[in-house]
């Protein structure tokens, strides 16, 4: 196995990723590699809300056809407008069910790291 294949691997299964939808269309798993694209279509001015809608067509958009997700996150003006014309016609209630559904998933991924505390016993010389 290549080291690109075995480094996409571990980015891939970086976070934890069961299935998810939303309106009956499945979600892309959070990965780092998918973490990536939505900090590539981020904006500091974003709001909250676009934050949770964003969020979530990347994520759609990933399971649907990755290829025209990571392209459109090099564009953010076409990517931007095509959320727009998503959320459309999304209601209330589809906000909050979005904002429930992104928030369980980082805080889901939240909770998979791990801190490391030093050990008093020292490695023995040449070994990690």
């Amino acid at each position: 196995m290549s080291d690109d294949i075995h480094l996409e691997e571990e980015l891939n299964g970086a976070f934890v990723s069961p299935t998810r939808a939303f309106k009956g269309k499945t979600i892309a798993p959070y990965t780092e590699g998918s973490r990536l694209l939505c900090l590539q279509v981020k904006d500091p001015e974003d709001s909250a809300v676009w934050f949770v809608w964003s969020f979530l067509y990347m994520h759609l958009l990933i399971a649907e056809d990755r290829k025209t997700a990571i392209s459109l996150a090099w564009n953010r003006a076409e990517y931007r407008e095509k959320l727009l014309d998503w959320i459309v016609d999304k209601t209330e209630d589809d906000r909050i069910e979005a904002s429930n559904l992104v928030g369980s998933i980082l805080e889901e991924a939240s909770r998979g790291r791990v801190e490391v505390i030093a050990s008093s016993v020292q490695a023995p010389p040449g070994k990690a």
